[in-house]
């Protein structure tokens, strides 16, 4: 019964987290809100296992962020 009580707060927790963290992001635009939370997770998992270029080309996707020449 208690694992059930703690499990509970920890959802609970979680996804007030997600919406105090995220409904800025998602009010600005719904369509790039999908792409952040679908890439930016892959991505960091992705770098941590050592595969950077992989990573690096899901978080450009996520972020639809083009490189710029900066001279």
């Amino acid at each position: 019964m208690t694992e059930f009580i703690i499990i509970s707060i920890l959802v609970i927790l979680f996804v007030g987290f997600l919406y105090w963290a995220y409904l800025p992001d998602y009010s600005r635009n719904p369509k790039e809100f999908w792409r952040t939370i679908i890439g930016m997770p892959i991505g960091m998992l992705l770098g941590g296992l050592g595969y950077s270029t992989l990573s690096d080309k899901i978080k450009k996707w996520a972020t639809d962020k083009k490189k710029k020449n900066v001279k």
